[in-house]
């Protein structure tokens, strides 16, 4: 599409011969703007007084990632304290919904958490079921679960893992330390393989059905659906979400999304062409149907264990293309590693987090191109120059007039989708999770999209209307505010009322109550893990903490801060590194009116 920035940053000038060897690496039309957005110096996130109540809500178990170590390894006070990524509730016709939640601490364990008592059951222990299963770094173990649409009948959930093919262990699950689970007729898949490299990493897709789903005991059955293989431990398969709004007989019930990372490709020279390839599952959202019985005259996958959308009025947008996998949805993310599906507008959000520059959120389209490993934010990227954008770049790579991508197998090149709200690395590190509010307890942010950046913990909300009005366009997303966090400390024994906190402070906090140990050898390094934007370890070097943009250091590591949506429309905040979830509780000051209307 064509460049509307005629008035936008500072005029630059490129010759010739710097923009023919900028077009041929790129595969892009040598026609370029002359005024190219710039990456910010400084933060353009607003802080526009809005602050929430936050609460502690649970504490559970503690857990250690296992490395090379048995199930359960010793819990490591040096490192993060549980790793709880996902928390969901099943349908609301289930008997149970209204009581528990299901959540999923990646070091294992997928436990349902009991309302009223806050007490964690072991529900299904994967370390214990498969013997490859990974929990070596940040992005590998126990990842997302999703509720078949007929659950409170029949029982079936999936869920997604990551196991390690070097292990020497077989790939065959085990039942042995838990007999209620039936494994008779379960067989693996074979990989699904990127184009090109090897298989450092595999995601595996598990269809459960449990006989009993009135008790806290998984008694039933496993069935392998999908298992993808990637270049490496960065960026597996992220989340899994069936369509809220599909009722049965219509064309997009049953059907599972799932969000593929590119596995770490994109930002390496000799494979970065695979998130912008049709004939690879990776950088990927995919649509499925699990259940082979539900629309028996579409396509069967290769594996014979799902099929795909390929007949009716809503078939997948490739499934005619030849070089293409059927399965795809949309591409051309990095790691689009969480969805939210709003009930309310019908529309399909992800996050997709960045390399070295910016952070985006997108809504998804059917067919849609988002740009990675070409674009990151508004931006070309330069993966052979060290993951660059244009304007950082020495010299500058202009922007395209015309921008447009080759992929292989179309006939015509694609124009690509910029996010609806994106935001720099002078705000932090990595997006985490985010939803639009639609709950009770805050109906001043009702119609507001709020997210996290996962290693400073960030709170950050965007108007959804404002988002919908930027859909697609390059340079016009909707304006991210920051919202400030009230909090009691329950350590605090003199304070009577909750405080202005950052979520970062709060999680370093209860890290230091729970025995989390800092290094010793400074007195900075507060939290577990490095991260760029909070200052942390390279080597056995400390990096001082990094400057939040109001000034403030951090002490260096990882907060890890995510969201979870509650059945009940109500946001839970989970953080790794102390092994803790809070809550949302109420709005203390409302941001200020929006210009549009987000009550739709």
């Amino acid at each position: 599409m064509p460049s509307a920035l005629g008035n936008i940053g500072r005029q630059v000038r490129f010759s010739f011969g710097i923009a023919l060897v900028a077009g041929l690496l790129l595969g892009l039309p040598v026609v370029w703007a002359q005024y190219p957005l710039q990456y910010p110096a400084k933060s353009e996130v607003s802080k526009d007084g809005a602050a929430i109540l936050i609460e502690d809500y649970a504490t559970p178990p503690l857990s250690s990632a296992m490395m090379d170590q048995p199930y359960p390894p010793p819990i490591d006070y040096h490192g993060q304290l549980g790793r709880v990524v996902s928390m969901r509730s099943e349908p609301a016709d289930a008997p149970l919904a209204a009581t528990r939640f299901f959540v999923a601490d990646m070091n294992g364990n997928l436990y349902i958490l009991d309302k009223a008592t806050r007490k964690f059951t072991p529900y299904i222990t994967f370390a214990e079921i498969f013997s490859r299963y990974s929990t070596d770094r940040l992005t590998t173990g126990v990842a997302a679960i999703a509720f078949d649409p007929n659950y409170a009948k029949n029982g079936r959930f999936y869920t997604v893992h990551t196991e390690d093919p070097t292990k020497t262990g077989p790939v065959q699950p085990t039942n042995a330390k838990m007999p209620s689970l039936n494994l008779d007729g379960y067989t693996p898949t074979p990989v699904m393989k990127p184009p090109l490299g090897d298989v450092e990493n595999e995601s595996v897709l598990i269809e459960w059905t449990d006989k009993n789903i009135k008790n806290s005991t998984f008694e039933g059955t496993a069935r392998e659906v999908l298992r993808v293989g990637f270049n490496s431990l960065i960026h597996p398969m992220g989340d899994i979400v069936f369509d809220p709004l599909a009722k049965p007989g219509s064309a997009n019930y049953g059907n599972l999304y799932v969000s593929t990372g590119d596995g770490g490709s994109g930002e390496t020279p000799s494979l970065q062409t695979t998130p912008q390839s049709l004939n690879a599952l990776q950088g990927k959202i995919l649509r499925i149907t699990p259940d082979l019985t539900l629309r028996p005259k579409d396509k069967l996958s290769e594996n014979g264990r799902y099929r795909i959308p390929s007949t009716g009025p809503d078939a997948n947008p490739f499934i005619s293309v030849a070089v293409a996998k059927p399965e795809i949805f949309a591409y051309g993310f990095r790691n689009p590693h969480r969805l939210d599906w709003d009930p309310v507008t019908n529309l399909l959000l992800v996050n997709d987090i960045g390399l070295h520059s910016w952070e985006e959120i997108n809504i998804v389209t059917k067919g849609g191109n988002y740009g990675y490993s070409k674009r990151e934010g508004n931006e070309v990227l330069i993966v052979p120059n060290g993951g660059k954008t244009g304007t950082q770049s020495n010299p500058q790579v202009p922007f395209p007039e015309t921008d447009l991508l080759t992929v292989e197998g179309l006939d015509k090149p694609v124009a690509p989708l910029y996010p609806v709200a994106v935001y720099s690395h002078a705000e932090g590190d990595a997006i985490g999770s985010g939803f639009v509010y639609r709950g009770k307890l805050m109906p001043q942010m009702v119609g507001k999209y709020i997210f996290t950046d996962i290693t400073t913990g960030r709170i950050f909300y965007t108007d959804l209307d404002e988002m919908i009005a930027s859909r697609g366009v390059r340079g016009k997303q909707a304006p991210i505010h920051e919202i400030q966090v009230m909090y009691k400390s329950p350590y605090d024994q003199s304070a009577k009322a909750p405080v202005k906190r950052r979520m970062y402070d709060i999680v370093a906090e209860t890290y230091a109550h729970k025995d989390g140990v800092a290094n010793p050898d400074s007195p900075q390094g507060v939290l577990p893990g490095a991260a760029a934007g909070t200052g942390g370890w390279r080597g056995k070097t400390f990096l001082p903490g990094t400057i939040d943009p109001y000034g403030v250091a951090y002490g260096g590591g990882r907060s890890d801060v995510r969201l979870s949506l509650g059945g009940d429309g109500e946001l839970y905040i989970m953080s790794k590194s102390d092994g803790m979830i809070r809550k949302m509780t109420a709005v203390v000051k409302p941001p200020p009116a929006s210009k549009q209307s987000a009550s739709h």
